[in-house]
Parts: structure tokens; C-alpha cells; sequence
């Protein structure tokens, strides 16, 4: 049977959720913030520490999306993404990509020092691994448009890359391209030590609750209508990831989820390299967790219409043994791992490969004051979700983004006209990198 062809602009669905007929919502909060991933939480802890606690309201548990559904990977240089949403920081009048990047990843290193309990911070490094002449040429071309931007980066082979990684496979490696300052931690303590931050500075953080739709009245933003009554507040941040166009259909042309597989091994007694490791221009990737286990992610391109499009989290079974047979084939001494678990999450891509921050337009593309929105990571929440949640949480409690400009980010672009994606092909592993 022929896979389906992928839809790029499926009908908004409501994300899923069981009510929890024991939460308590408050009917007013001065700023709402909808979604306890990992933008979520980095908005809302920012709120709190400028003296605007905020009530997060999670349809399901923290980190229950795209931010507890992936392996960890935390890499500044956005995988095959950088020169086009590069391109687009300069024609807002930025100078790179790297400025918010790395800048997240500073601010990840800082949270693990200072949450309670850590986020199991490894800065180990990265290898993005070429298996093919294409692939290198990729790789190389990439490292030289990252370095030229100022990232610590360098193309390494041989020796070198057997020094970094000794339980790899080097010699199914024609290059890598290594990136000494990315780096590995557990999304799970990220967003759950945030929010208890959260609690502690007097927010509310409710979980079984799910946001219908938005409250408007004079003009504006108003509040927002759940499953478990109405909240008035003065603003409303929609961290909501793939399911946020049910929310705001106005933005559903251009923001696409697509679905991908992550599963996990059993504890290793054994190293398989300090990195992080992608391949395939990101598309598959992997890294050993602290006790020992190896999280590896990827394949959606086998997936029926290559997961574009879909709402399901159901993991199709033909995908884990191609991701068990890719961590057999670059890491030999894994090839009787067992796989002990798999799970599904969608990735929310935005059809220009850059993510949307900032105020959330009307459909008409007016502004509509109260409203905020923090979406389309495009497979990259690591590198993205700590400073978007720093930018959007300045911008609702000072009136602007001070850090950074969120210039780069604006929603604005995404209204009114449906974009074609030009993330397909880097999705795909097809795309080459211009001279």
C-alpha cells in the first residue's frame, strides 16, 4: 500500500488530555501561560523573577509534549536550518542565529547550577556524522558557514574522531563535524524544576486543564475559556507547540507537526562516546544518558507521508528497528541492546525554519493587544526555548524585549500568506547548502 502523501496544513485538532476533575483554576490571573514544555516553563520562570507570576495551565504534565519526546540534544548550530534562519535574523537587522543559540545554552548551564537538583547538564560536545560523499561535502560546508559566524566548530576524521568517541564505528565515518560547546541534559528535569521555581515565586502551575480558545472583549485579549471554566487575565502566552493552532487557525498554513519516534535501550555497562551524535543532517541522532542508557530519535522520512501532518503519537512499528539498526551499525558493541521502550511526539515546524515569538495577530494581521504566542521550533527546542521564554516574558512584563531583539521572530510573517515549506528538503536529508 502507498504511503499518503504529507499535508502540510492539517485541520487543527485539540490537543488530548484527561480531565482532571480535582484541578483548581483560579477565575483571574494577570498573564496566563498555556503549555508546560519547555517554552512554557522558561516563560513563566521568567515572569515569576520579574514580579509577574503567572498561572501555566498543561493539558496533560509538564514536558507531556515535544519537550519530554525527544533525546536531549541541545546543538547551537540548528542543524541544516542555520544559513536560511540566519539569513532571516540579518534581514531583521540581527547579526546571527548563534546570538539566540548560544545564548540558551549559557542559560541551560546556569540552570543547572542553580535549580534544585540539576538538569543533568553535560556539555560533552556534539559529532554530526558524514556516512557518504554528500553527507561531507554537507558537513563541511556547514562548518565553514558556522565558524564563519563565530562558532566553535571543525570538521575532524581518523584519529581524531576515534580520540572523541571511542565506541564508535569510525570507519563507517568519512567525516564529522564537531562542535566542542553543544551539549546533552534530561527535558524532564528542565521543565519540572522550572515550574517548581515557579510555584515557589508565587505562580500556579495546574495540570488536567485544557485551553479551548481564547477570550476576547474591547479589542483585546481578555482571558482565556478551558475545560474547566473561564480565567480572566491581561495576557495570554500560547506555548503550545504543534497543537497550537487550534488555538490560533489563523497560523495553521504555517506551522506543520510532524510526528517522530524516539526510543531508548537498556542500561549499557560501557561508554558509547561522551557527545551527542547526529547524522543524515540531523535527522537521526542519539546520546548515552547518564546511567547508561542510549536515547535515539529519527526515521520520520520511513513514516507513513514521513509523519508530516499527523496528530497521532502513536509510534508506527516499522521505525525502531531502523533506528536499533543505525545505533548497531555507528556503534557495534550496542548491536544486542535491547530496545525496552518507544514513544512518538510531534515536532512543530514553521514553513520558513524559523520559530514565531512575540505578539500573537489577529487574523487580519492587527494587532491584538494581551495576546502572545511562542511556536514553531522546528525540531530544535533546546537551543530555542530558553531564550524565546526570556524574549516573550520580557516583552509581556517591560512592554519589550531587552536581552535580544525578538525582531527575528515575528509572528507577522506567518499571517496572511501560506509560506512553502523550505524545511523539506533539509528534512529529508536531499537539501545541499549554497556557495
Amino acid at each position: 500500500m502507498p504511503h499518503p502523501e504529507p499535508v502540510f496544513a492539517p485541520p487543527p485538532e485539540p490537543v488530548p488530555f484527561t480531565f482532571d476533575p480535582r484541578a483548581e483554576l483560579p477565575s483571574t490571573a494577570e498573564v496566563v501561560v498555556v503549555g508546560g514544555g519547555m517554552v512554557g516553563a522558561s516563560a513563566a520562570y521568567h515572569l515569576a523573577r520579574a514580579g509577574m507570576p503567572p498561572l501555566v495551565i498543561e493539558a496533560n504534565t509538564p514536558a507531556w509534549g515535544a519537550s519530554g519526546r525527544n533525546a536531549g540534544m541541545a546543538l547551537a548550530g540548528i542543524g541544516g536550518h542555520f544559513p536560511r534562519v540566519t539569513r532571516l535574523v540579518a534581514d531583521a537587522g540581527g547579526r546571527s542565529i548563534l546570538d539566540y543559540t548560544a545564548r540558551s545554552l549559557d542559560m541551560l548551564e546556569a540552570w543547572d547550577a542553580e535549580l534544585s537538583g540539576g538538569i543533568e547538564w553535560d556539555r560533552f560536545g556534539s559529532l554530526d556524522l558524514a556516512t557518504d560523499p554528500a553527507e561531507e561535502a554537507h558537513v563541511r560546508r556547514m562548518a565553514e558557514l558556522q565558524a564563519a559566524e563565530g562558532l566553535d566548530v571543525r570538521v575532524v576524521n581518523g584519529t581524531e574522531l576515534r580520540d572523541l568517541a571511542p565506541g564508535l564505528a569510525a570507519d563507517e565515518v568519512r567525516a564529522a563535524k564537531w562542535t566542542p560547546r553543544d551539549a546533552k541534559l534530561n527535558p524532564f528535569r528542565l521543565c519540572y524544576a522550572l515550574l517548581e521555581t515557579v510555584r515557589q515565586l508565587g505562580g500556579t502551575v495546574v495540570t488536567g486543564v485544557r485551553v479551548d480558545r481564547l477570550l476576547a472583549a474591547s479589542g483585546r485579549v481578555a482571558g482565556v475559556a478551558t475545560s474547566h471554566g473561564e480565567v480572566s487575565a491581561g495576557a495570554v502566552l500560547l506555548a503550545t507547540n504543534a497543537w497550537t493552532p487550534a488555538l490560533a487557525p489563523h497560523l495553521a498554513a504555517n506551522l506543520t507537526p510532524i510526528r517522530e519516534t524516539v526510543c531508548v535501550t537498556e542500561m549499557v555497562p560501557f561508554s558509547v562516546g561522551r557527545p551527542g551524535f547526529e547524522t543524515n543532517q540531523c535527522n537521526e541522532y542519539w546520546r548515552q544518558m547518564r546511567s547508561g542508557e542510549v536515547v535515539i530519535g529519527g526515521f520520520a522520512v520511513a513514516d507513513e507521508g514521513m509523519g508530516i501532518g499527523s496528530y497521532s503519537i502513536r509510534v508506527r512499528p516499522h521505525v525502531p528497528p531502523l533506528l536499533a539498526a543505525l545505533l548497531a551499525r555507528m556503534h557495534p558493541a550496542l548491536a544486542d541492546a535491547r530496545i525496552i521502550r518507544c514513544w512518538a511526539g510531534l515536532l512543530d515546524f514553521a514553513s520558513l525554519e524559523m520559530p514565531m515569538a512575540g505578539p500573537l495577530p489577529a487574523e487580519d494581521g492587527t494587532p491584538l493587544p494581551g495576546a502572545y504566542v511562542a511556536a514553531g521550533l522546528t525540531g530544535h527546542g533546546h537551543p530555542y526555548a530558553p531564550i524565546l521564554g526570556l524574549l516573550t516574558a520580557e516583552l509581556i512584563s517591560g512592554g519589550e524585549a531587552r536581552t535580544l531583539s525578538l525582531a527575528p521572530f515575528d509572528p507577522r510573517r506567518y499571517v496572511g500568506v501560506a509560506h512553502a515549506p523550505t524545511w523539506l528538503e533539509p528534512f529529508q536529508g536531499t537539501a545541499t547548502i549554497p556557495h
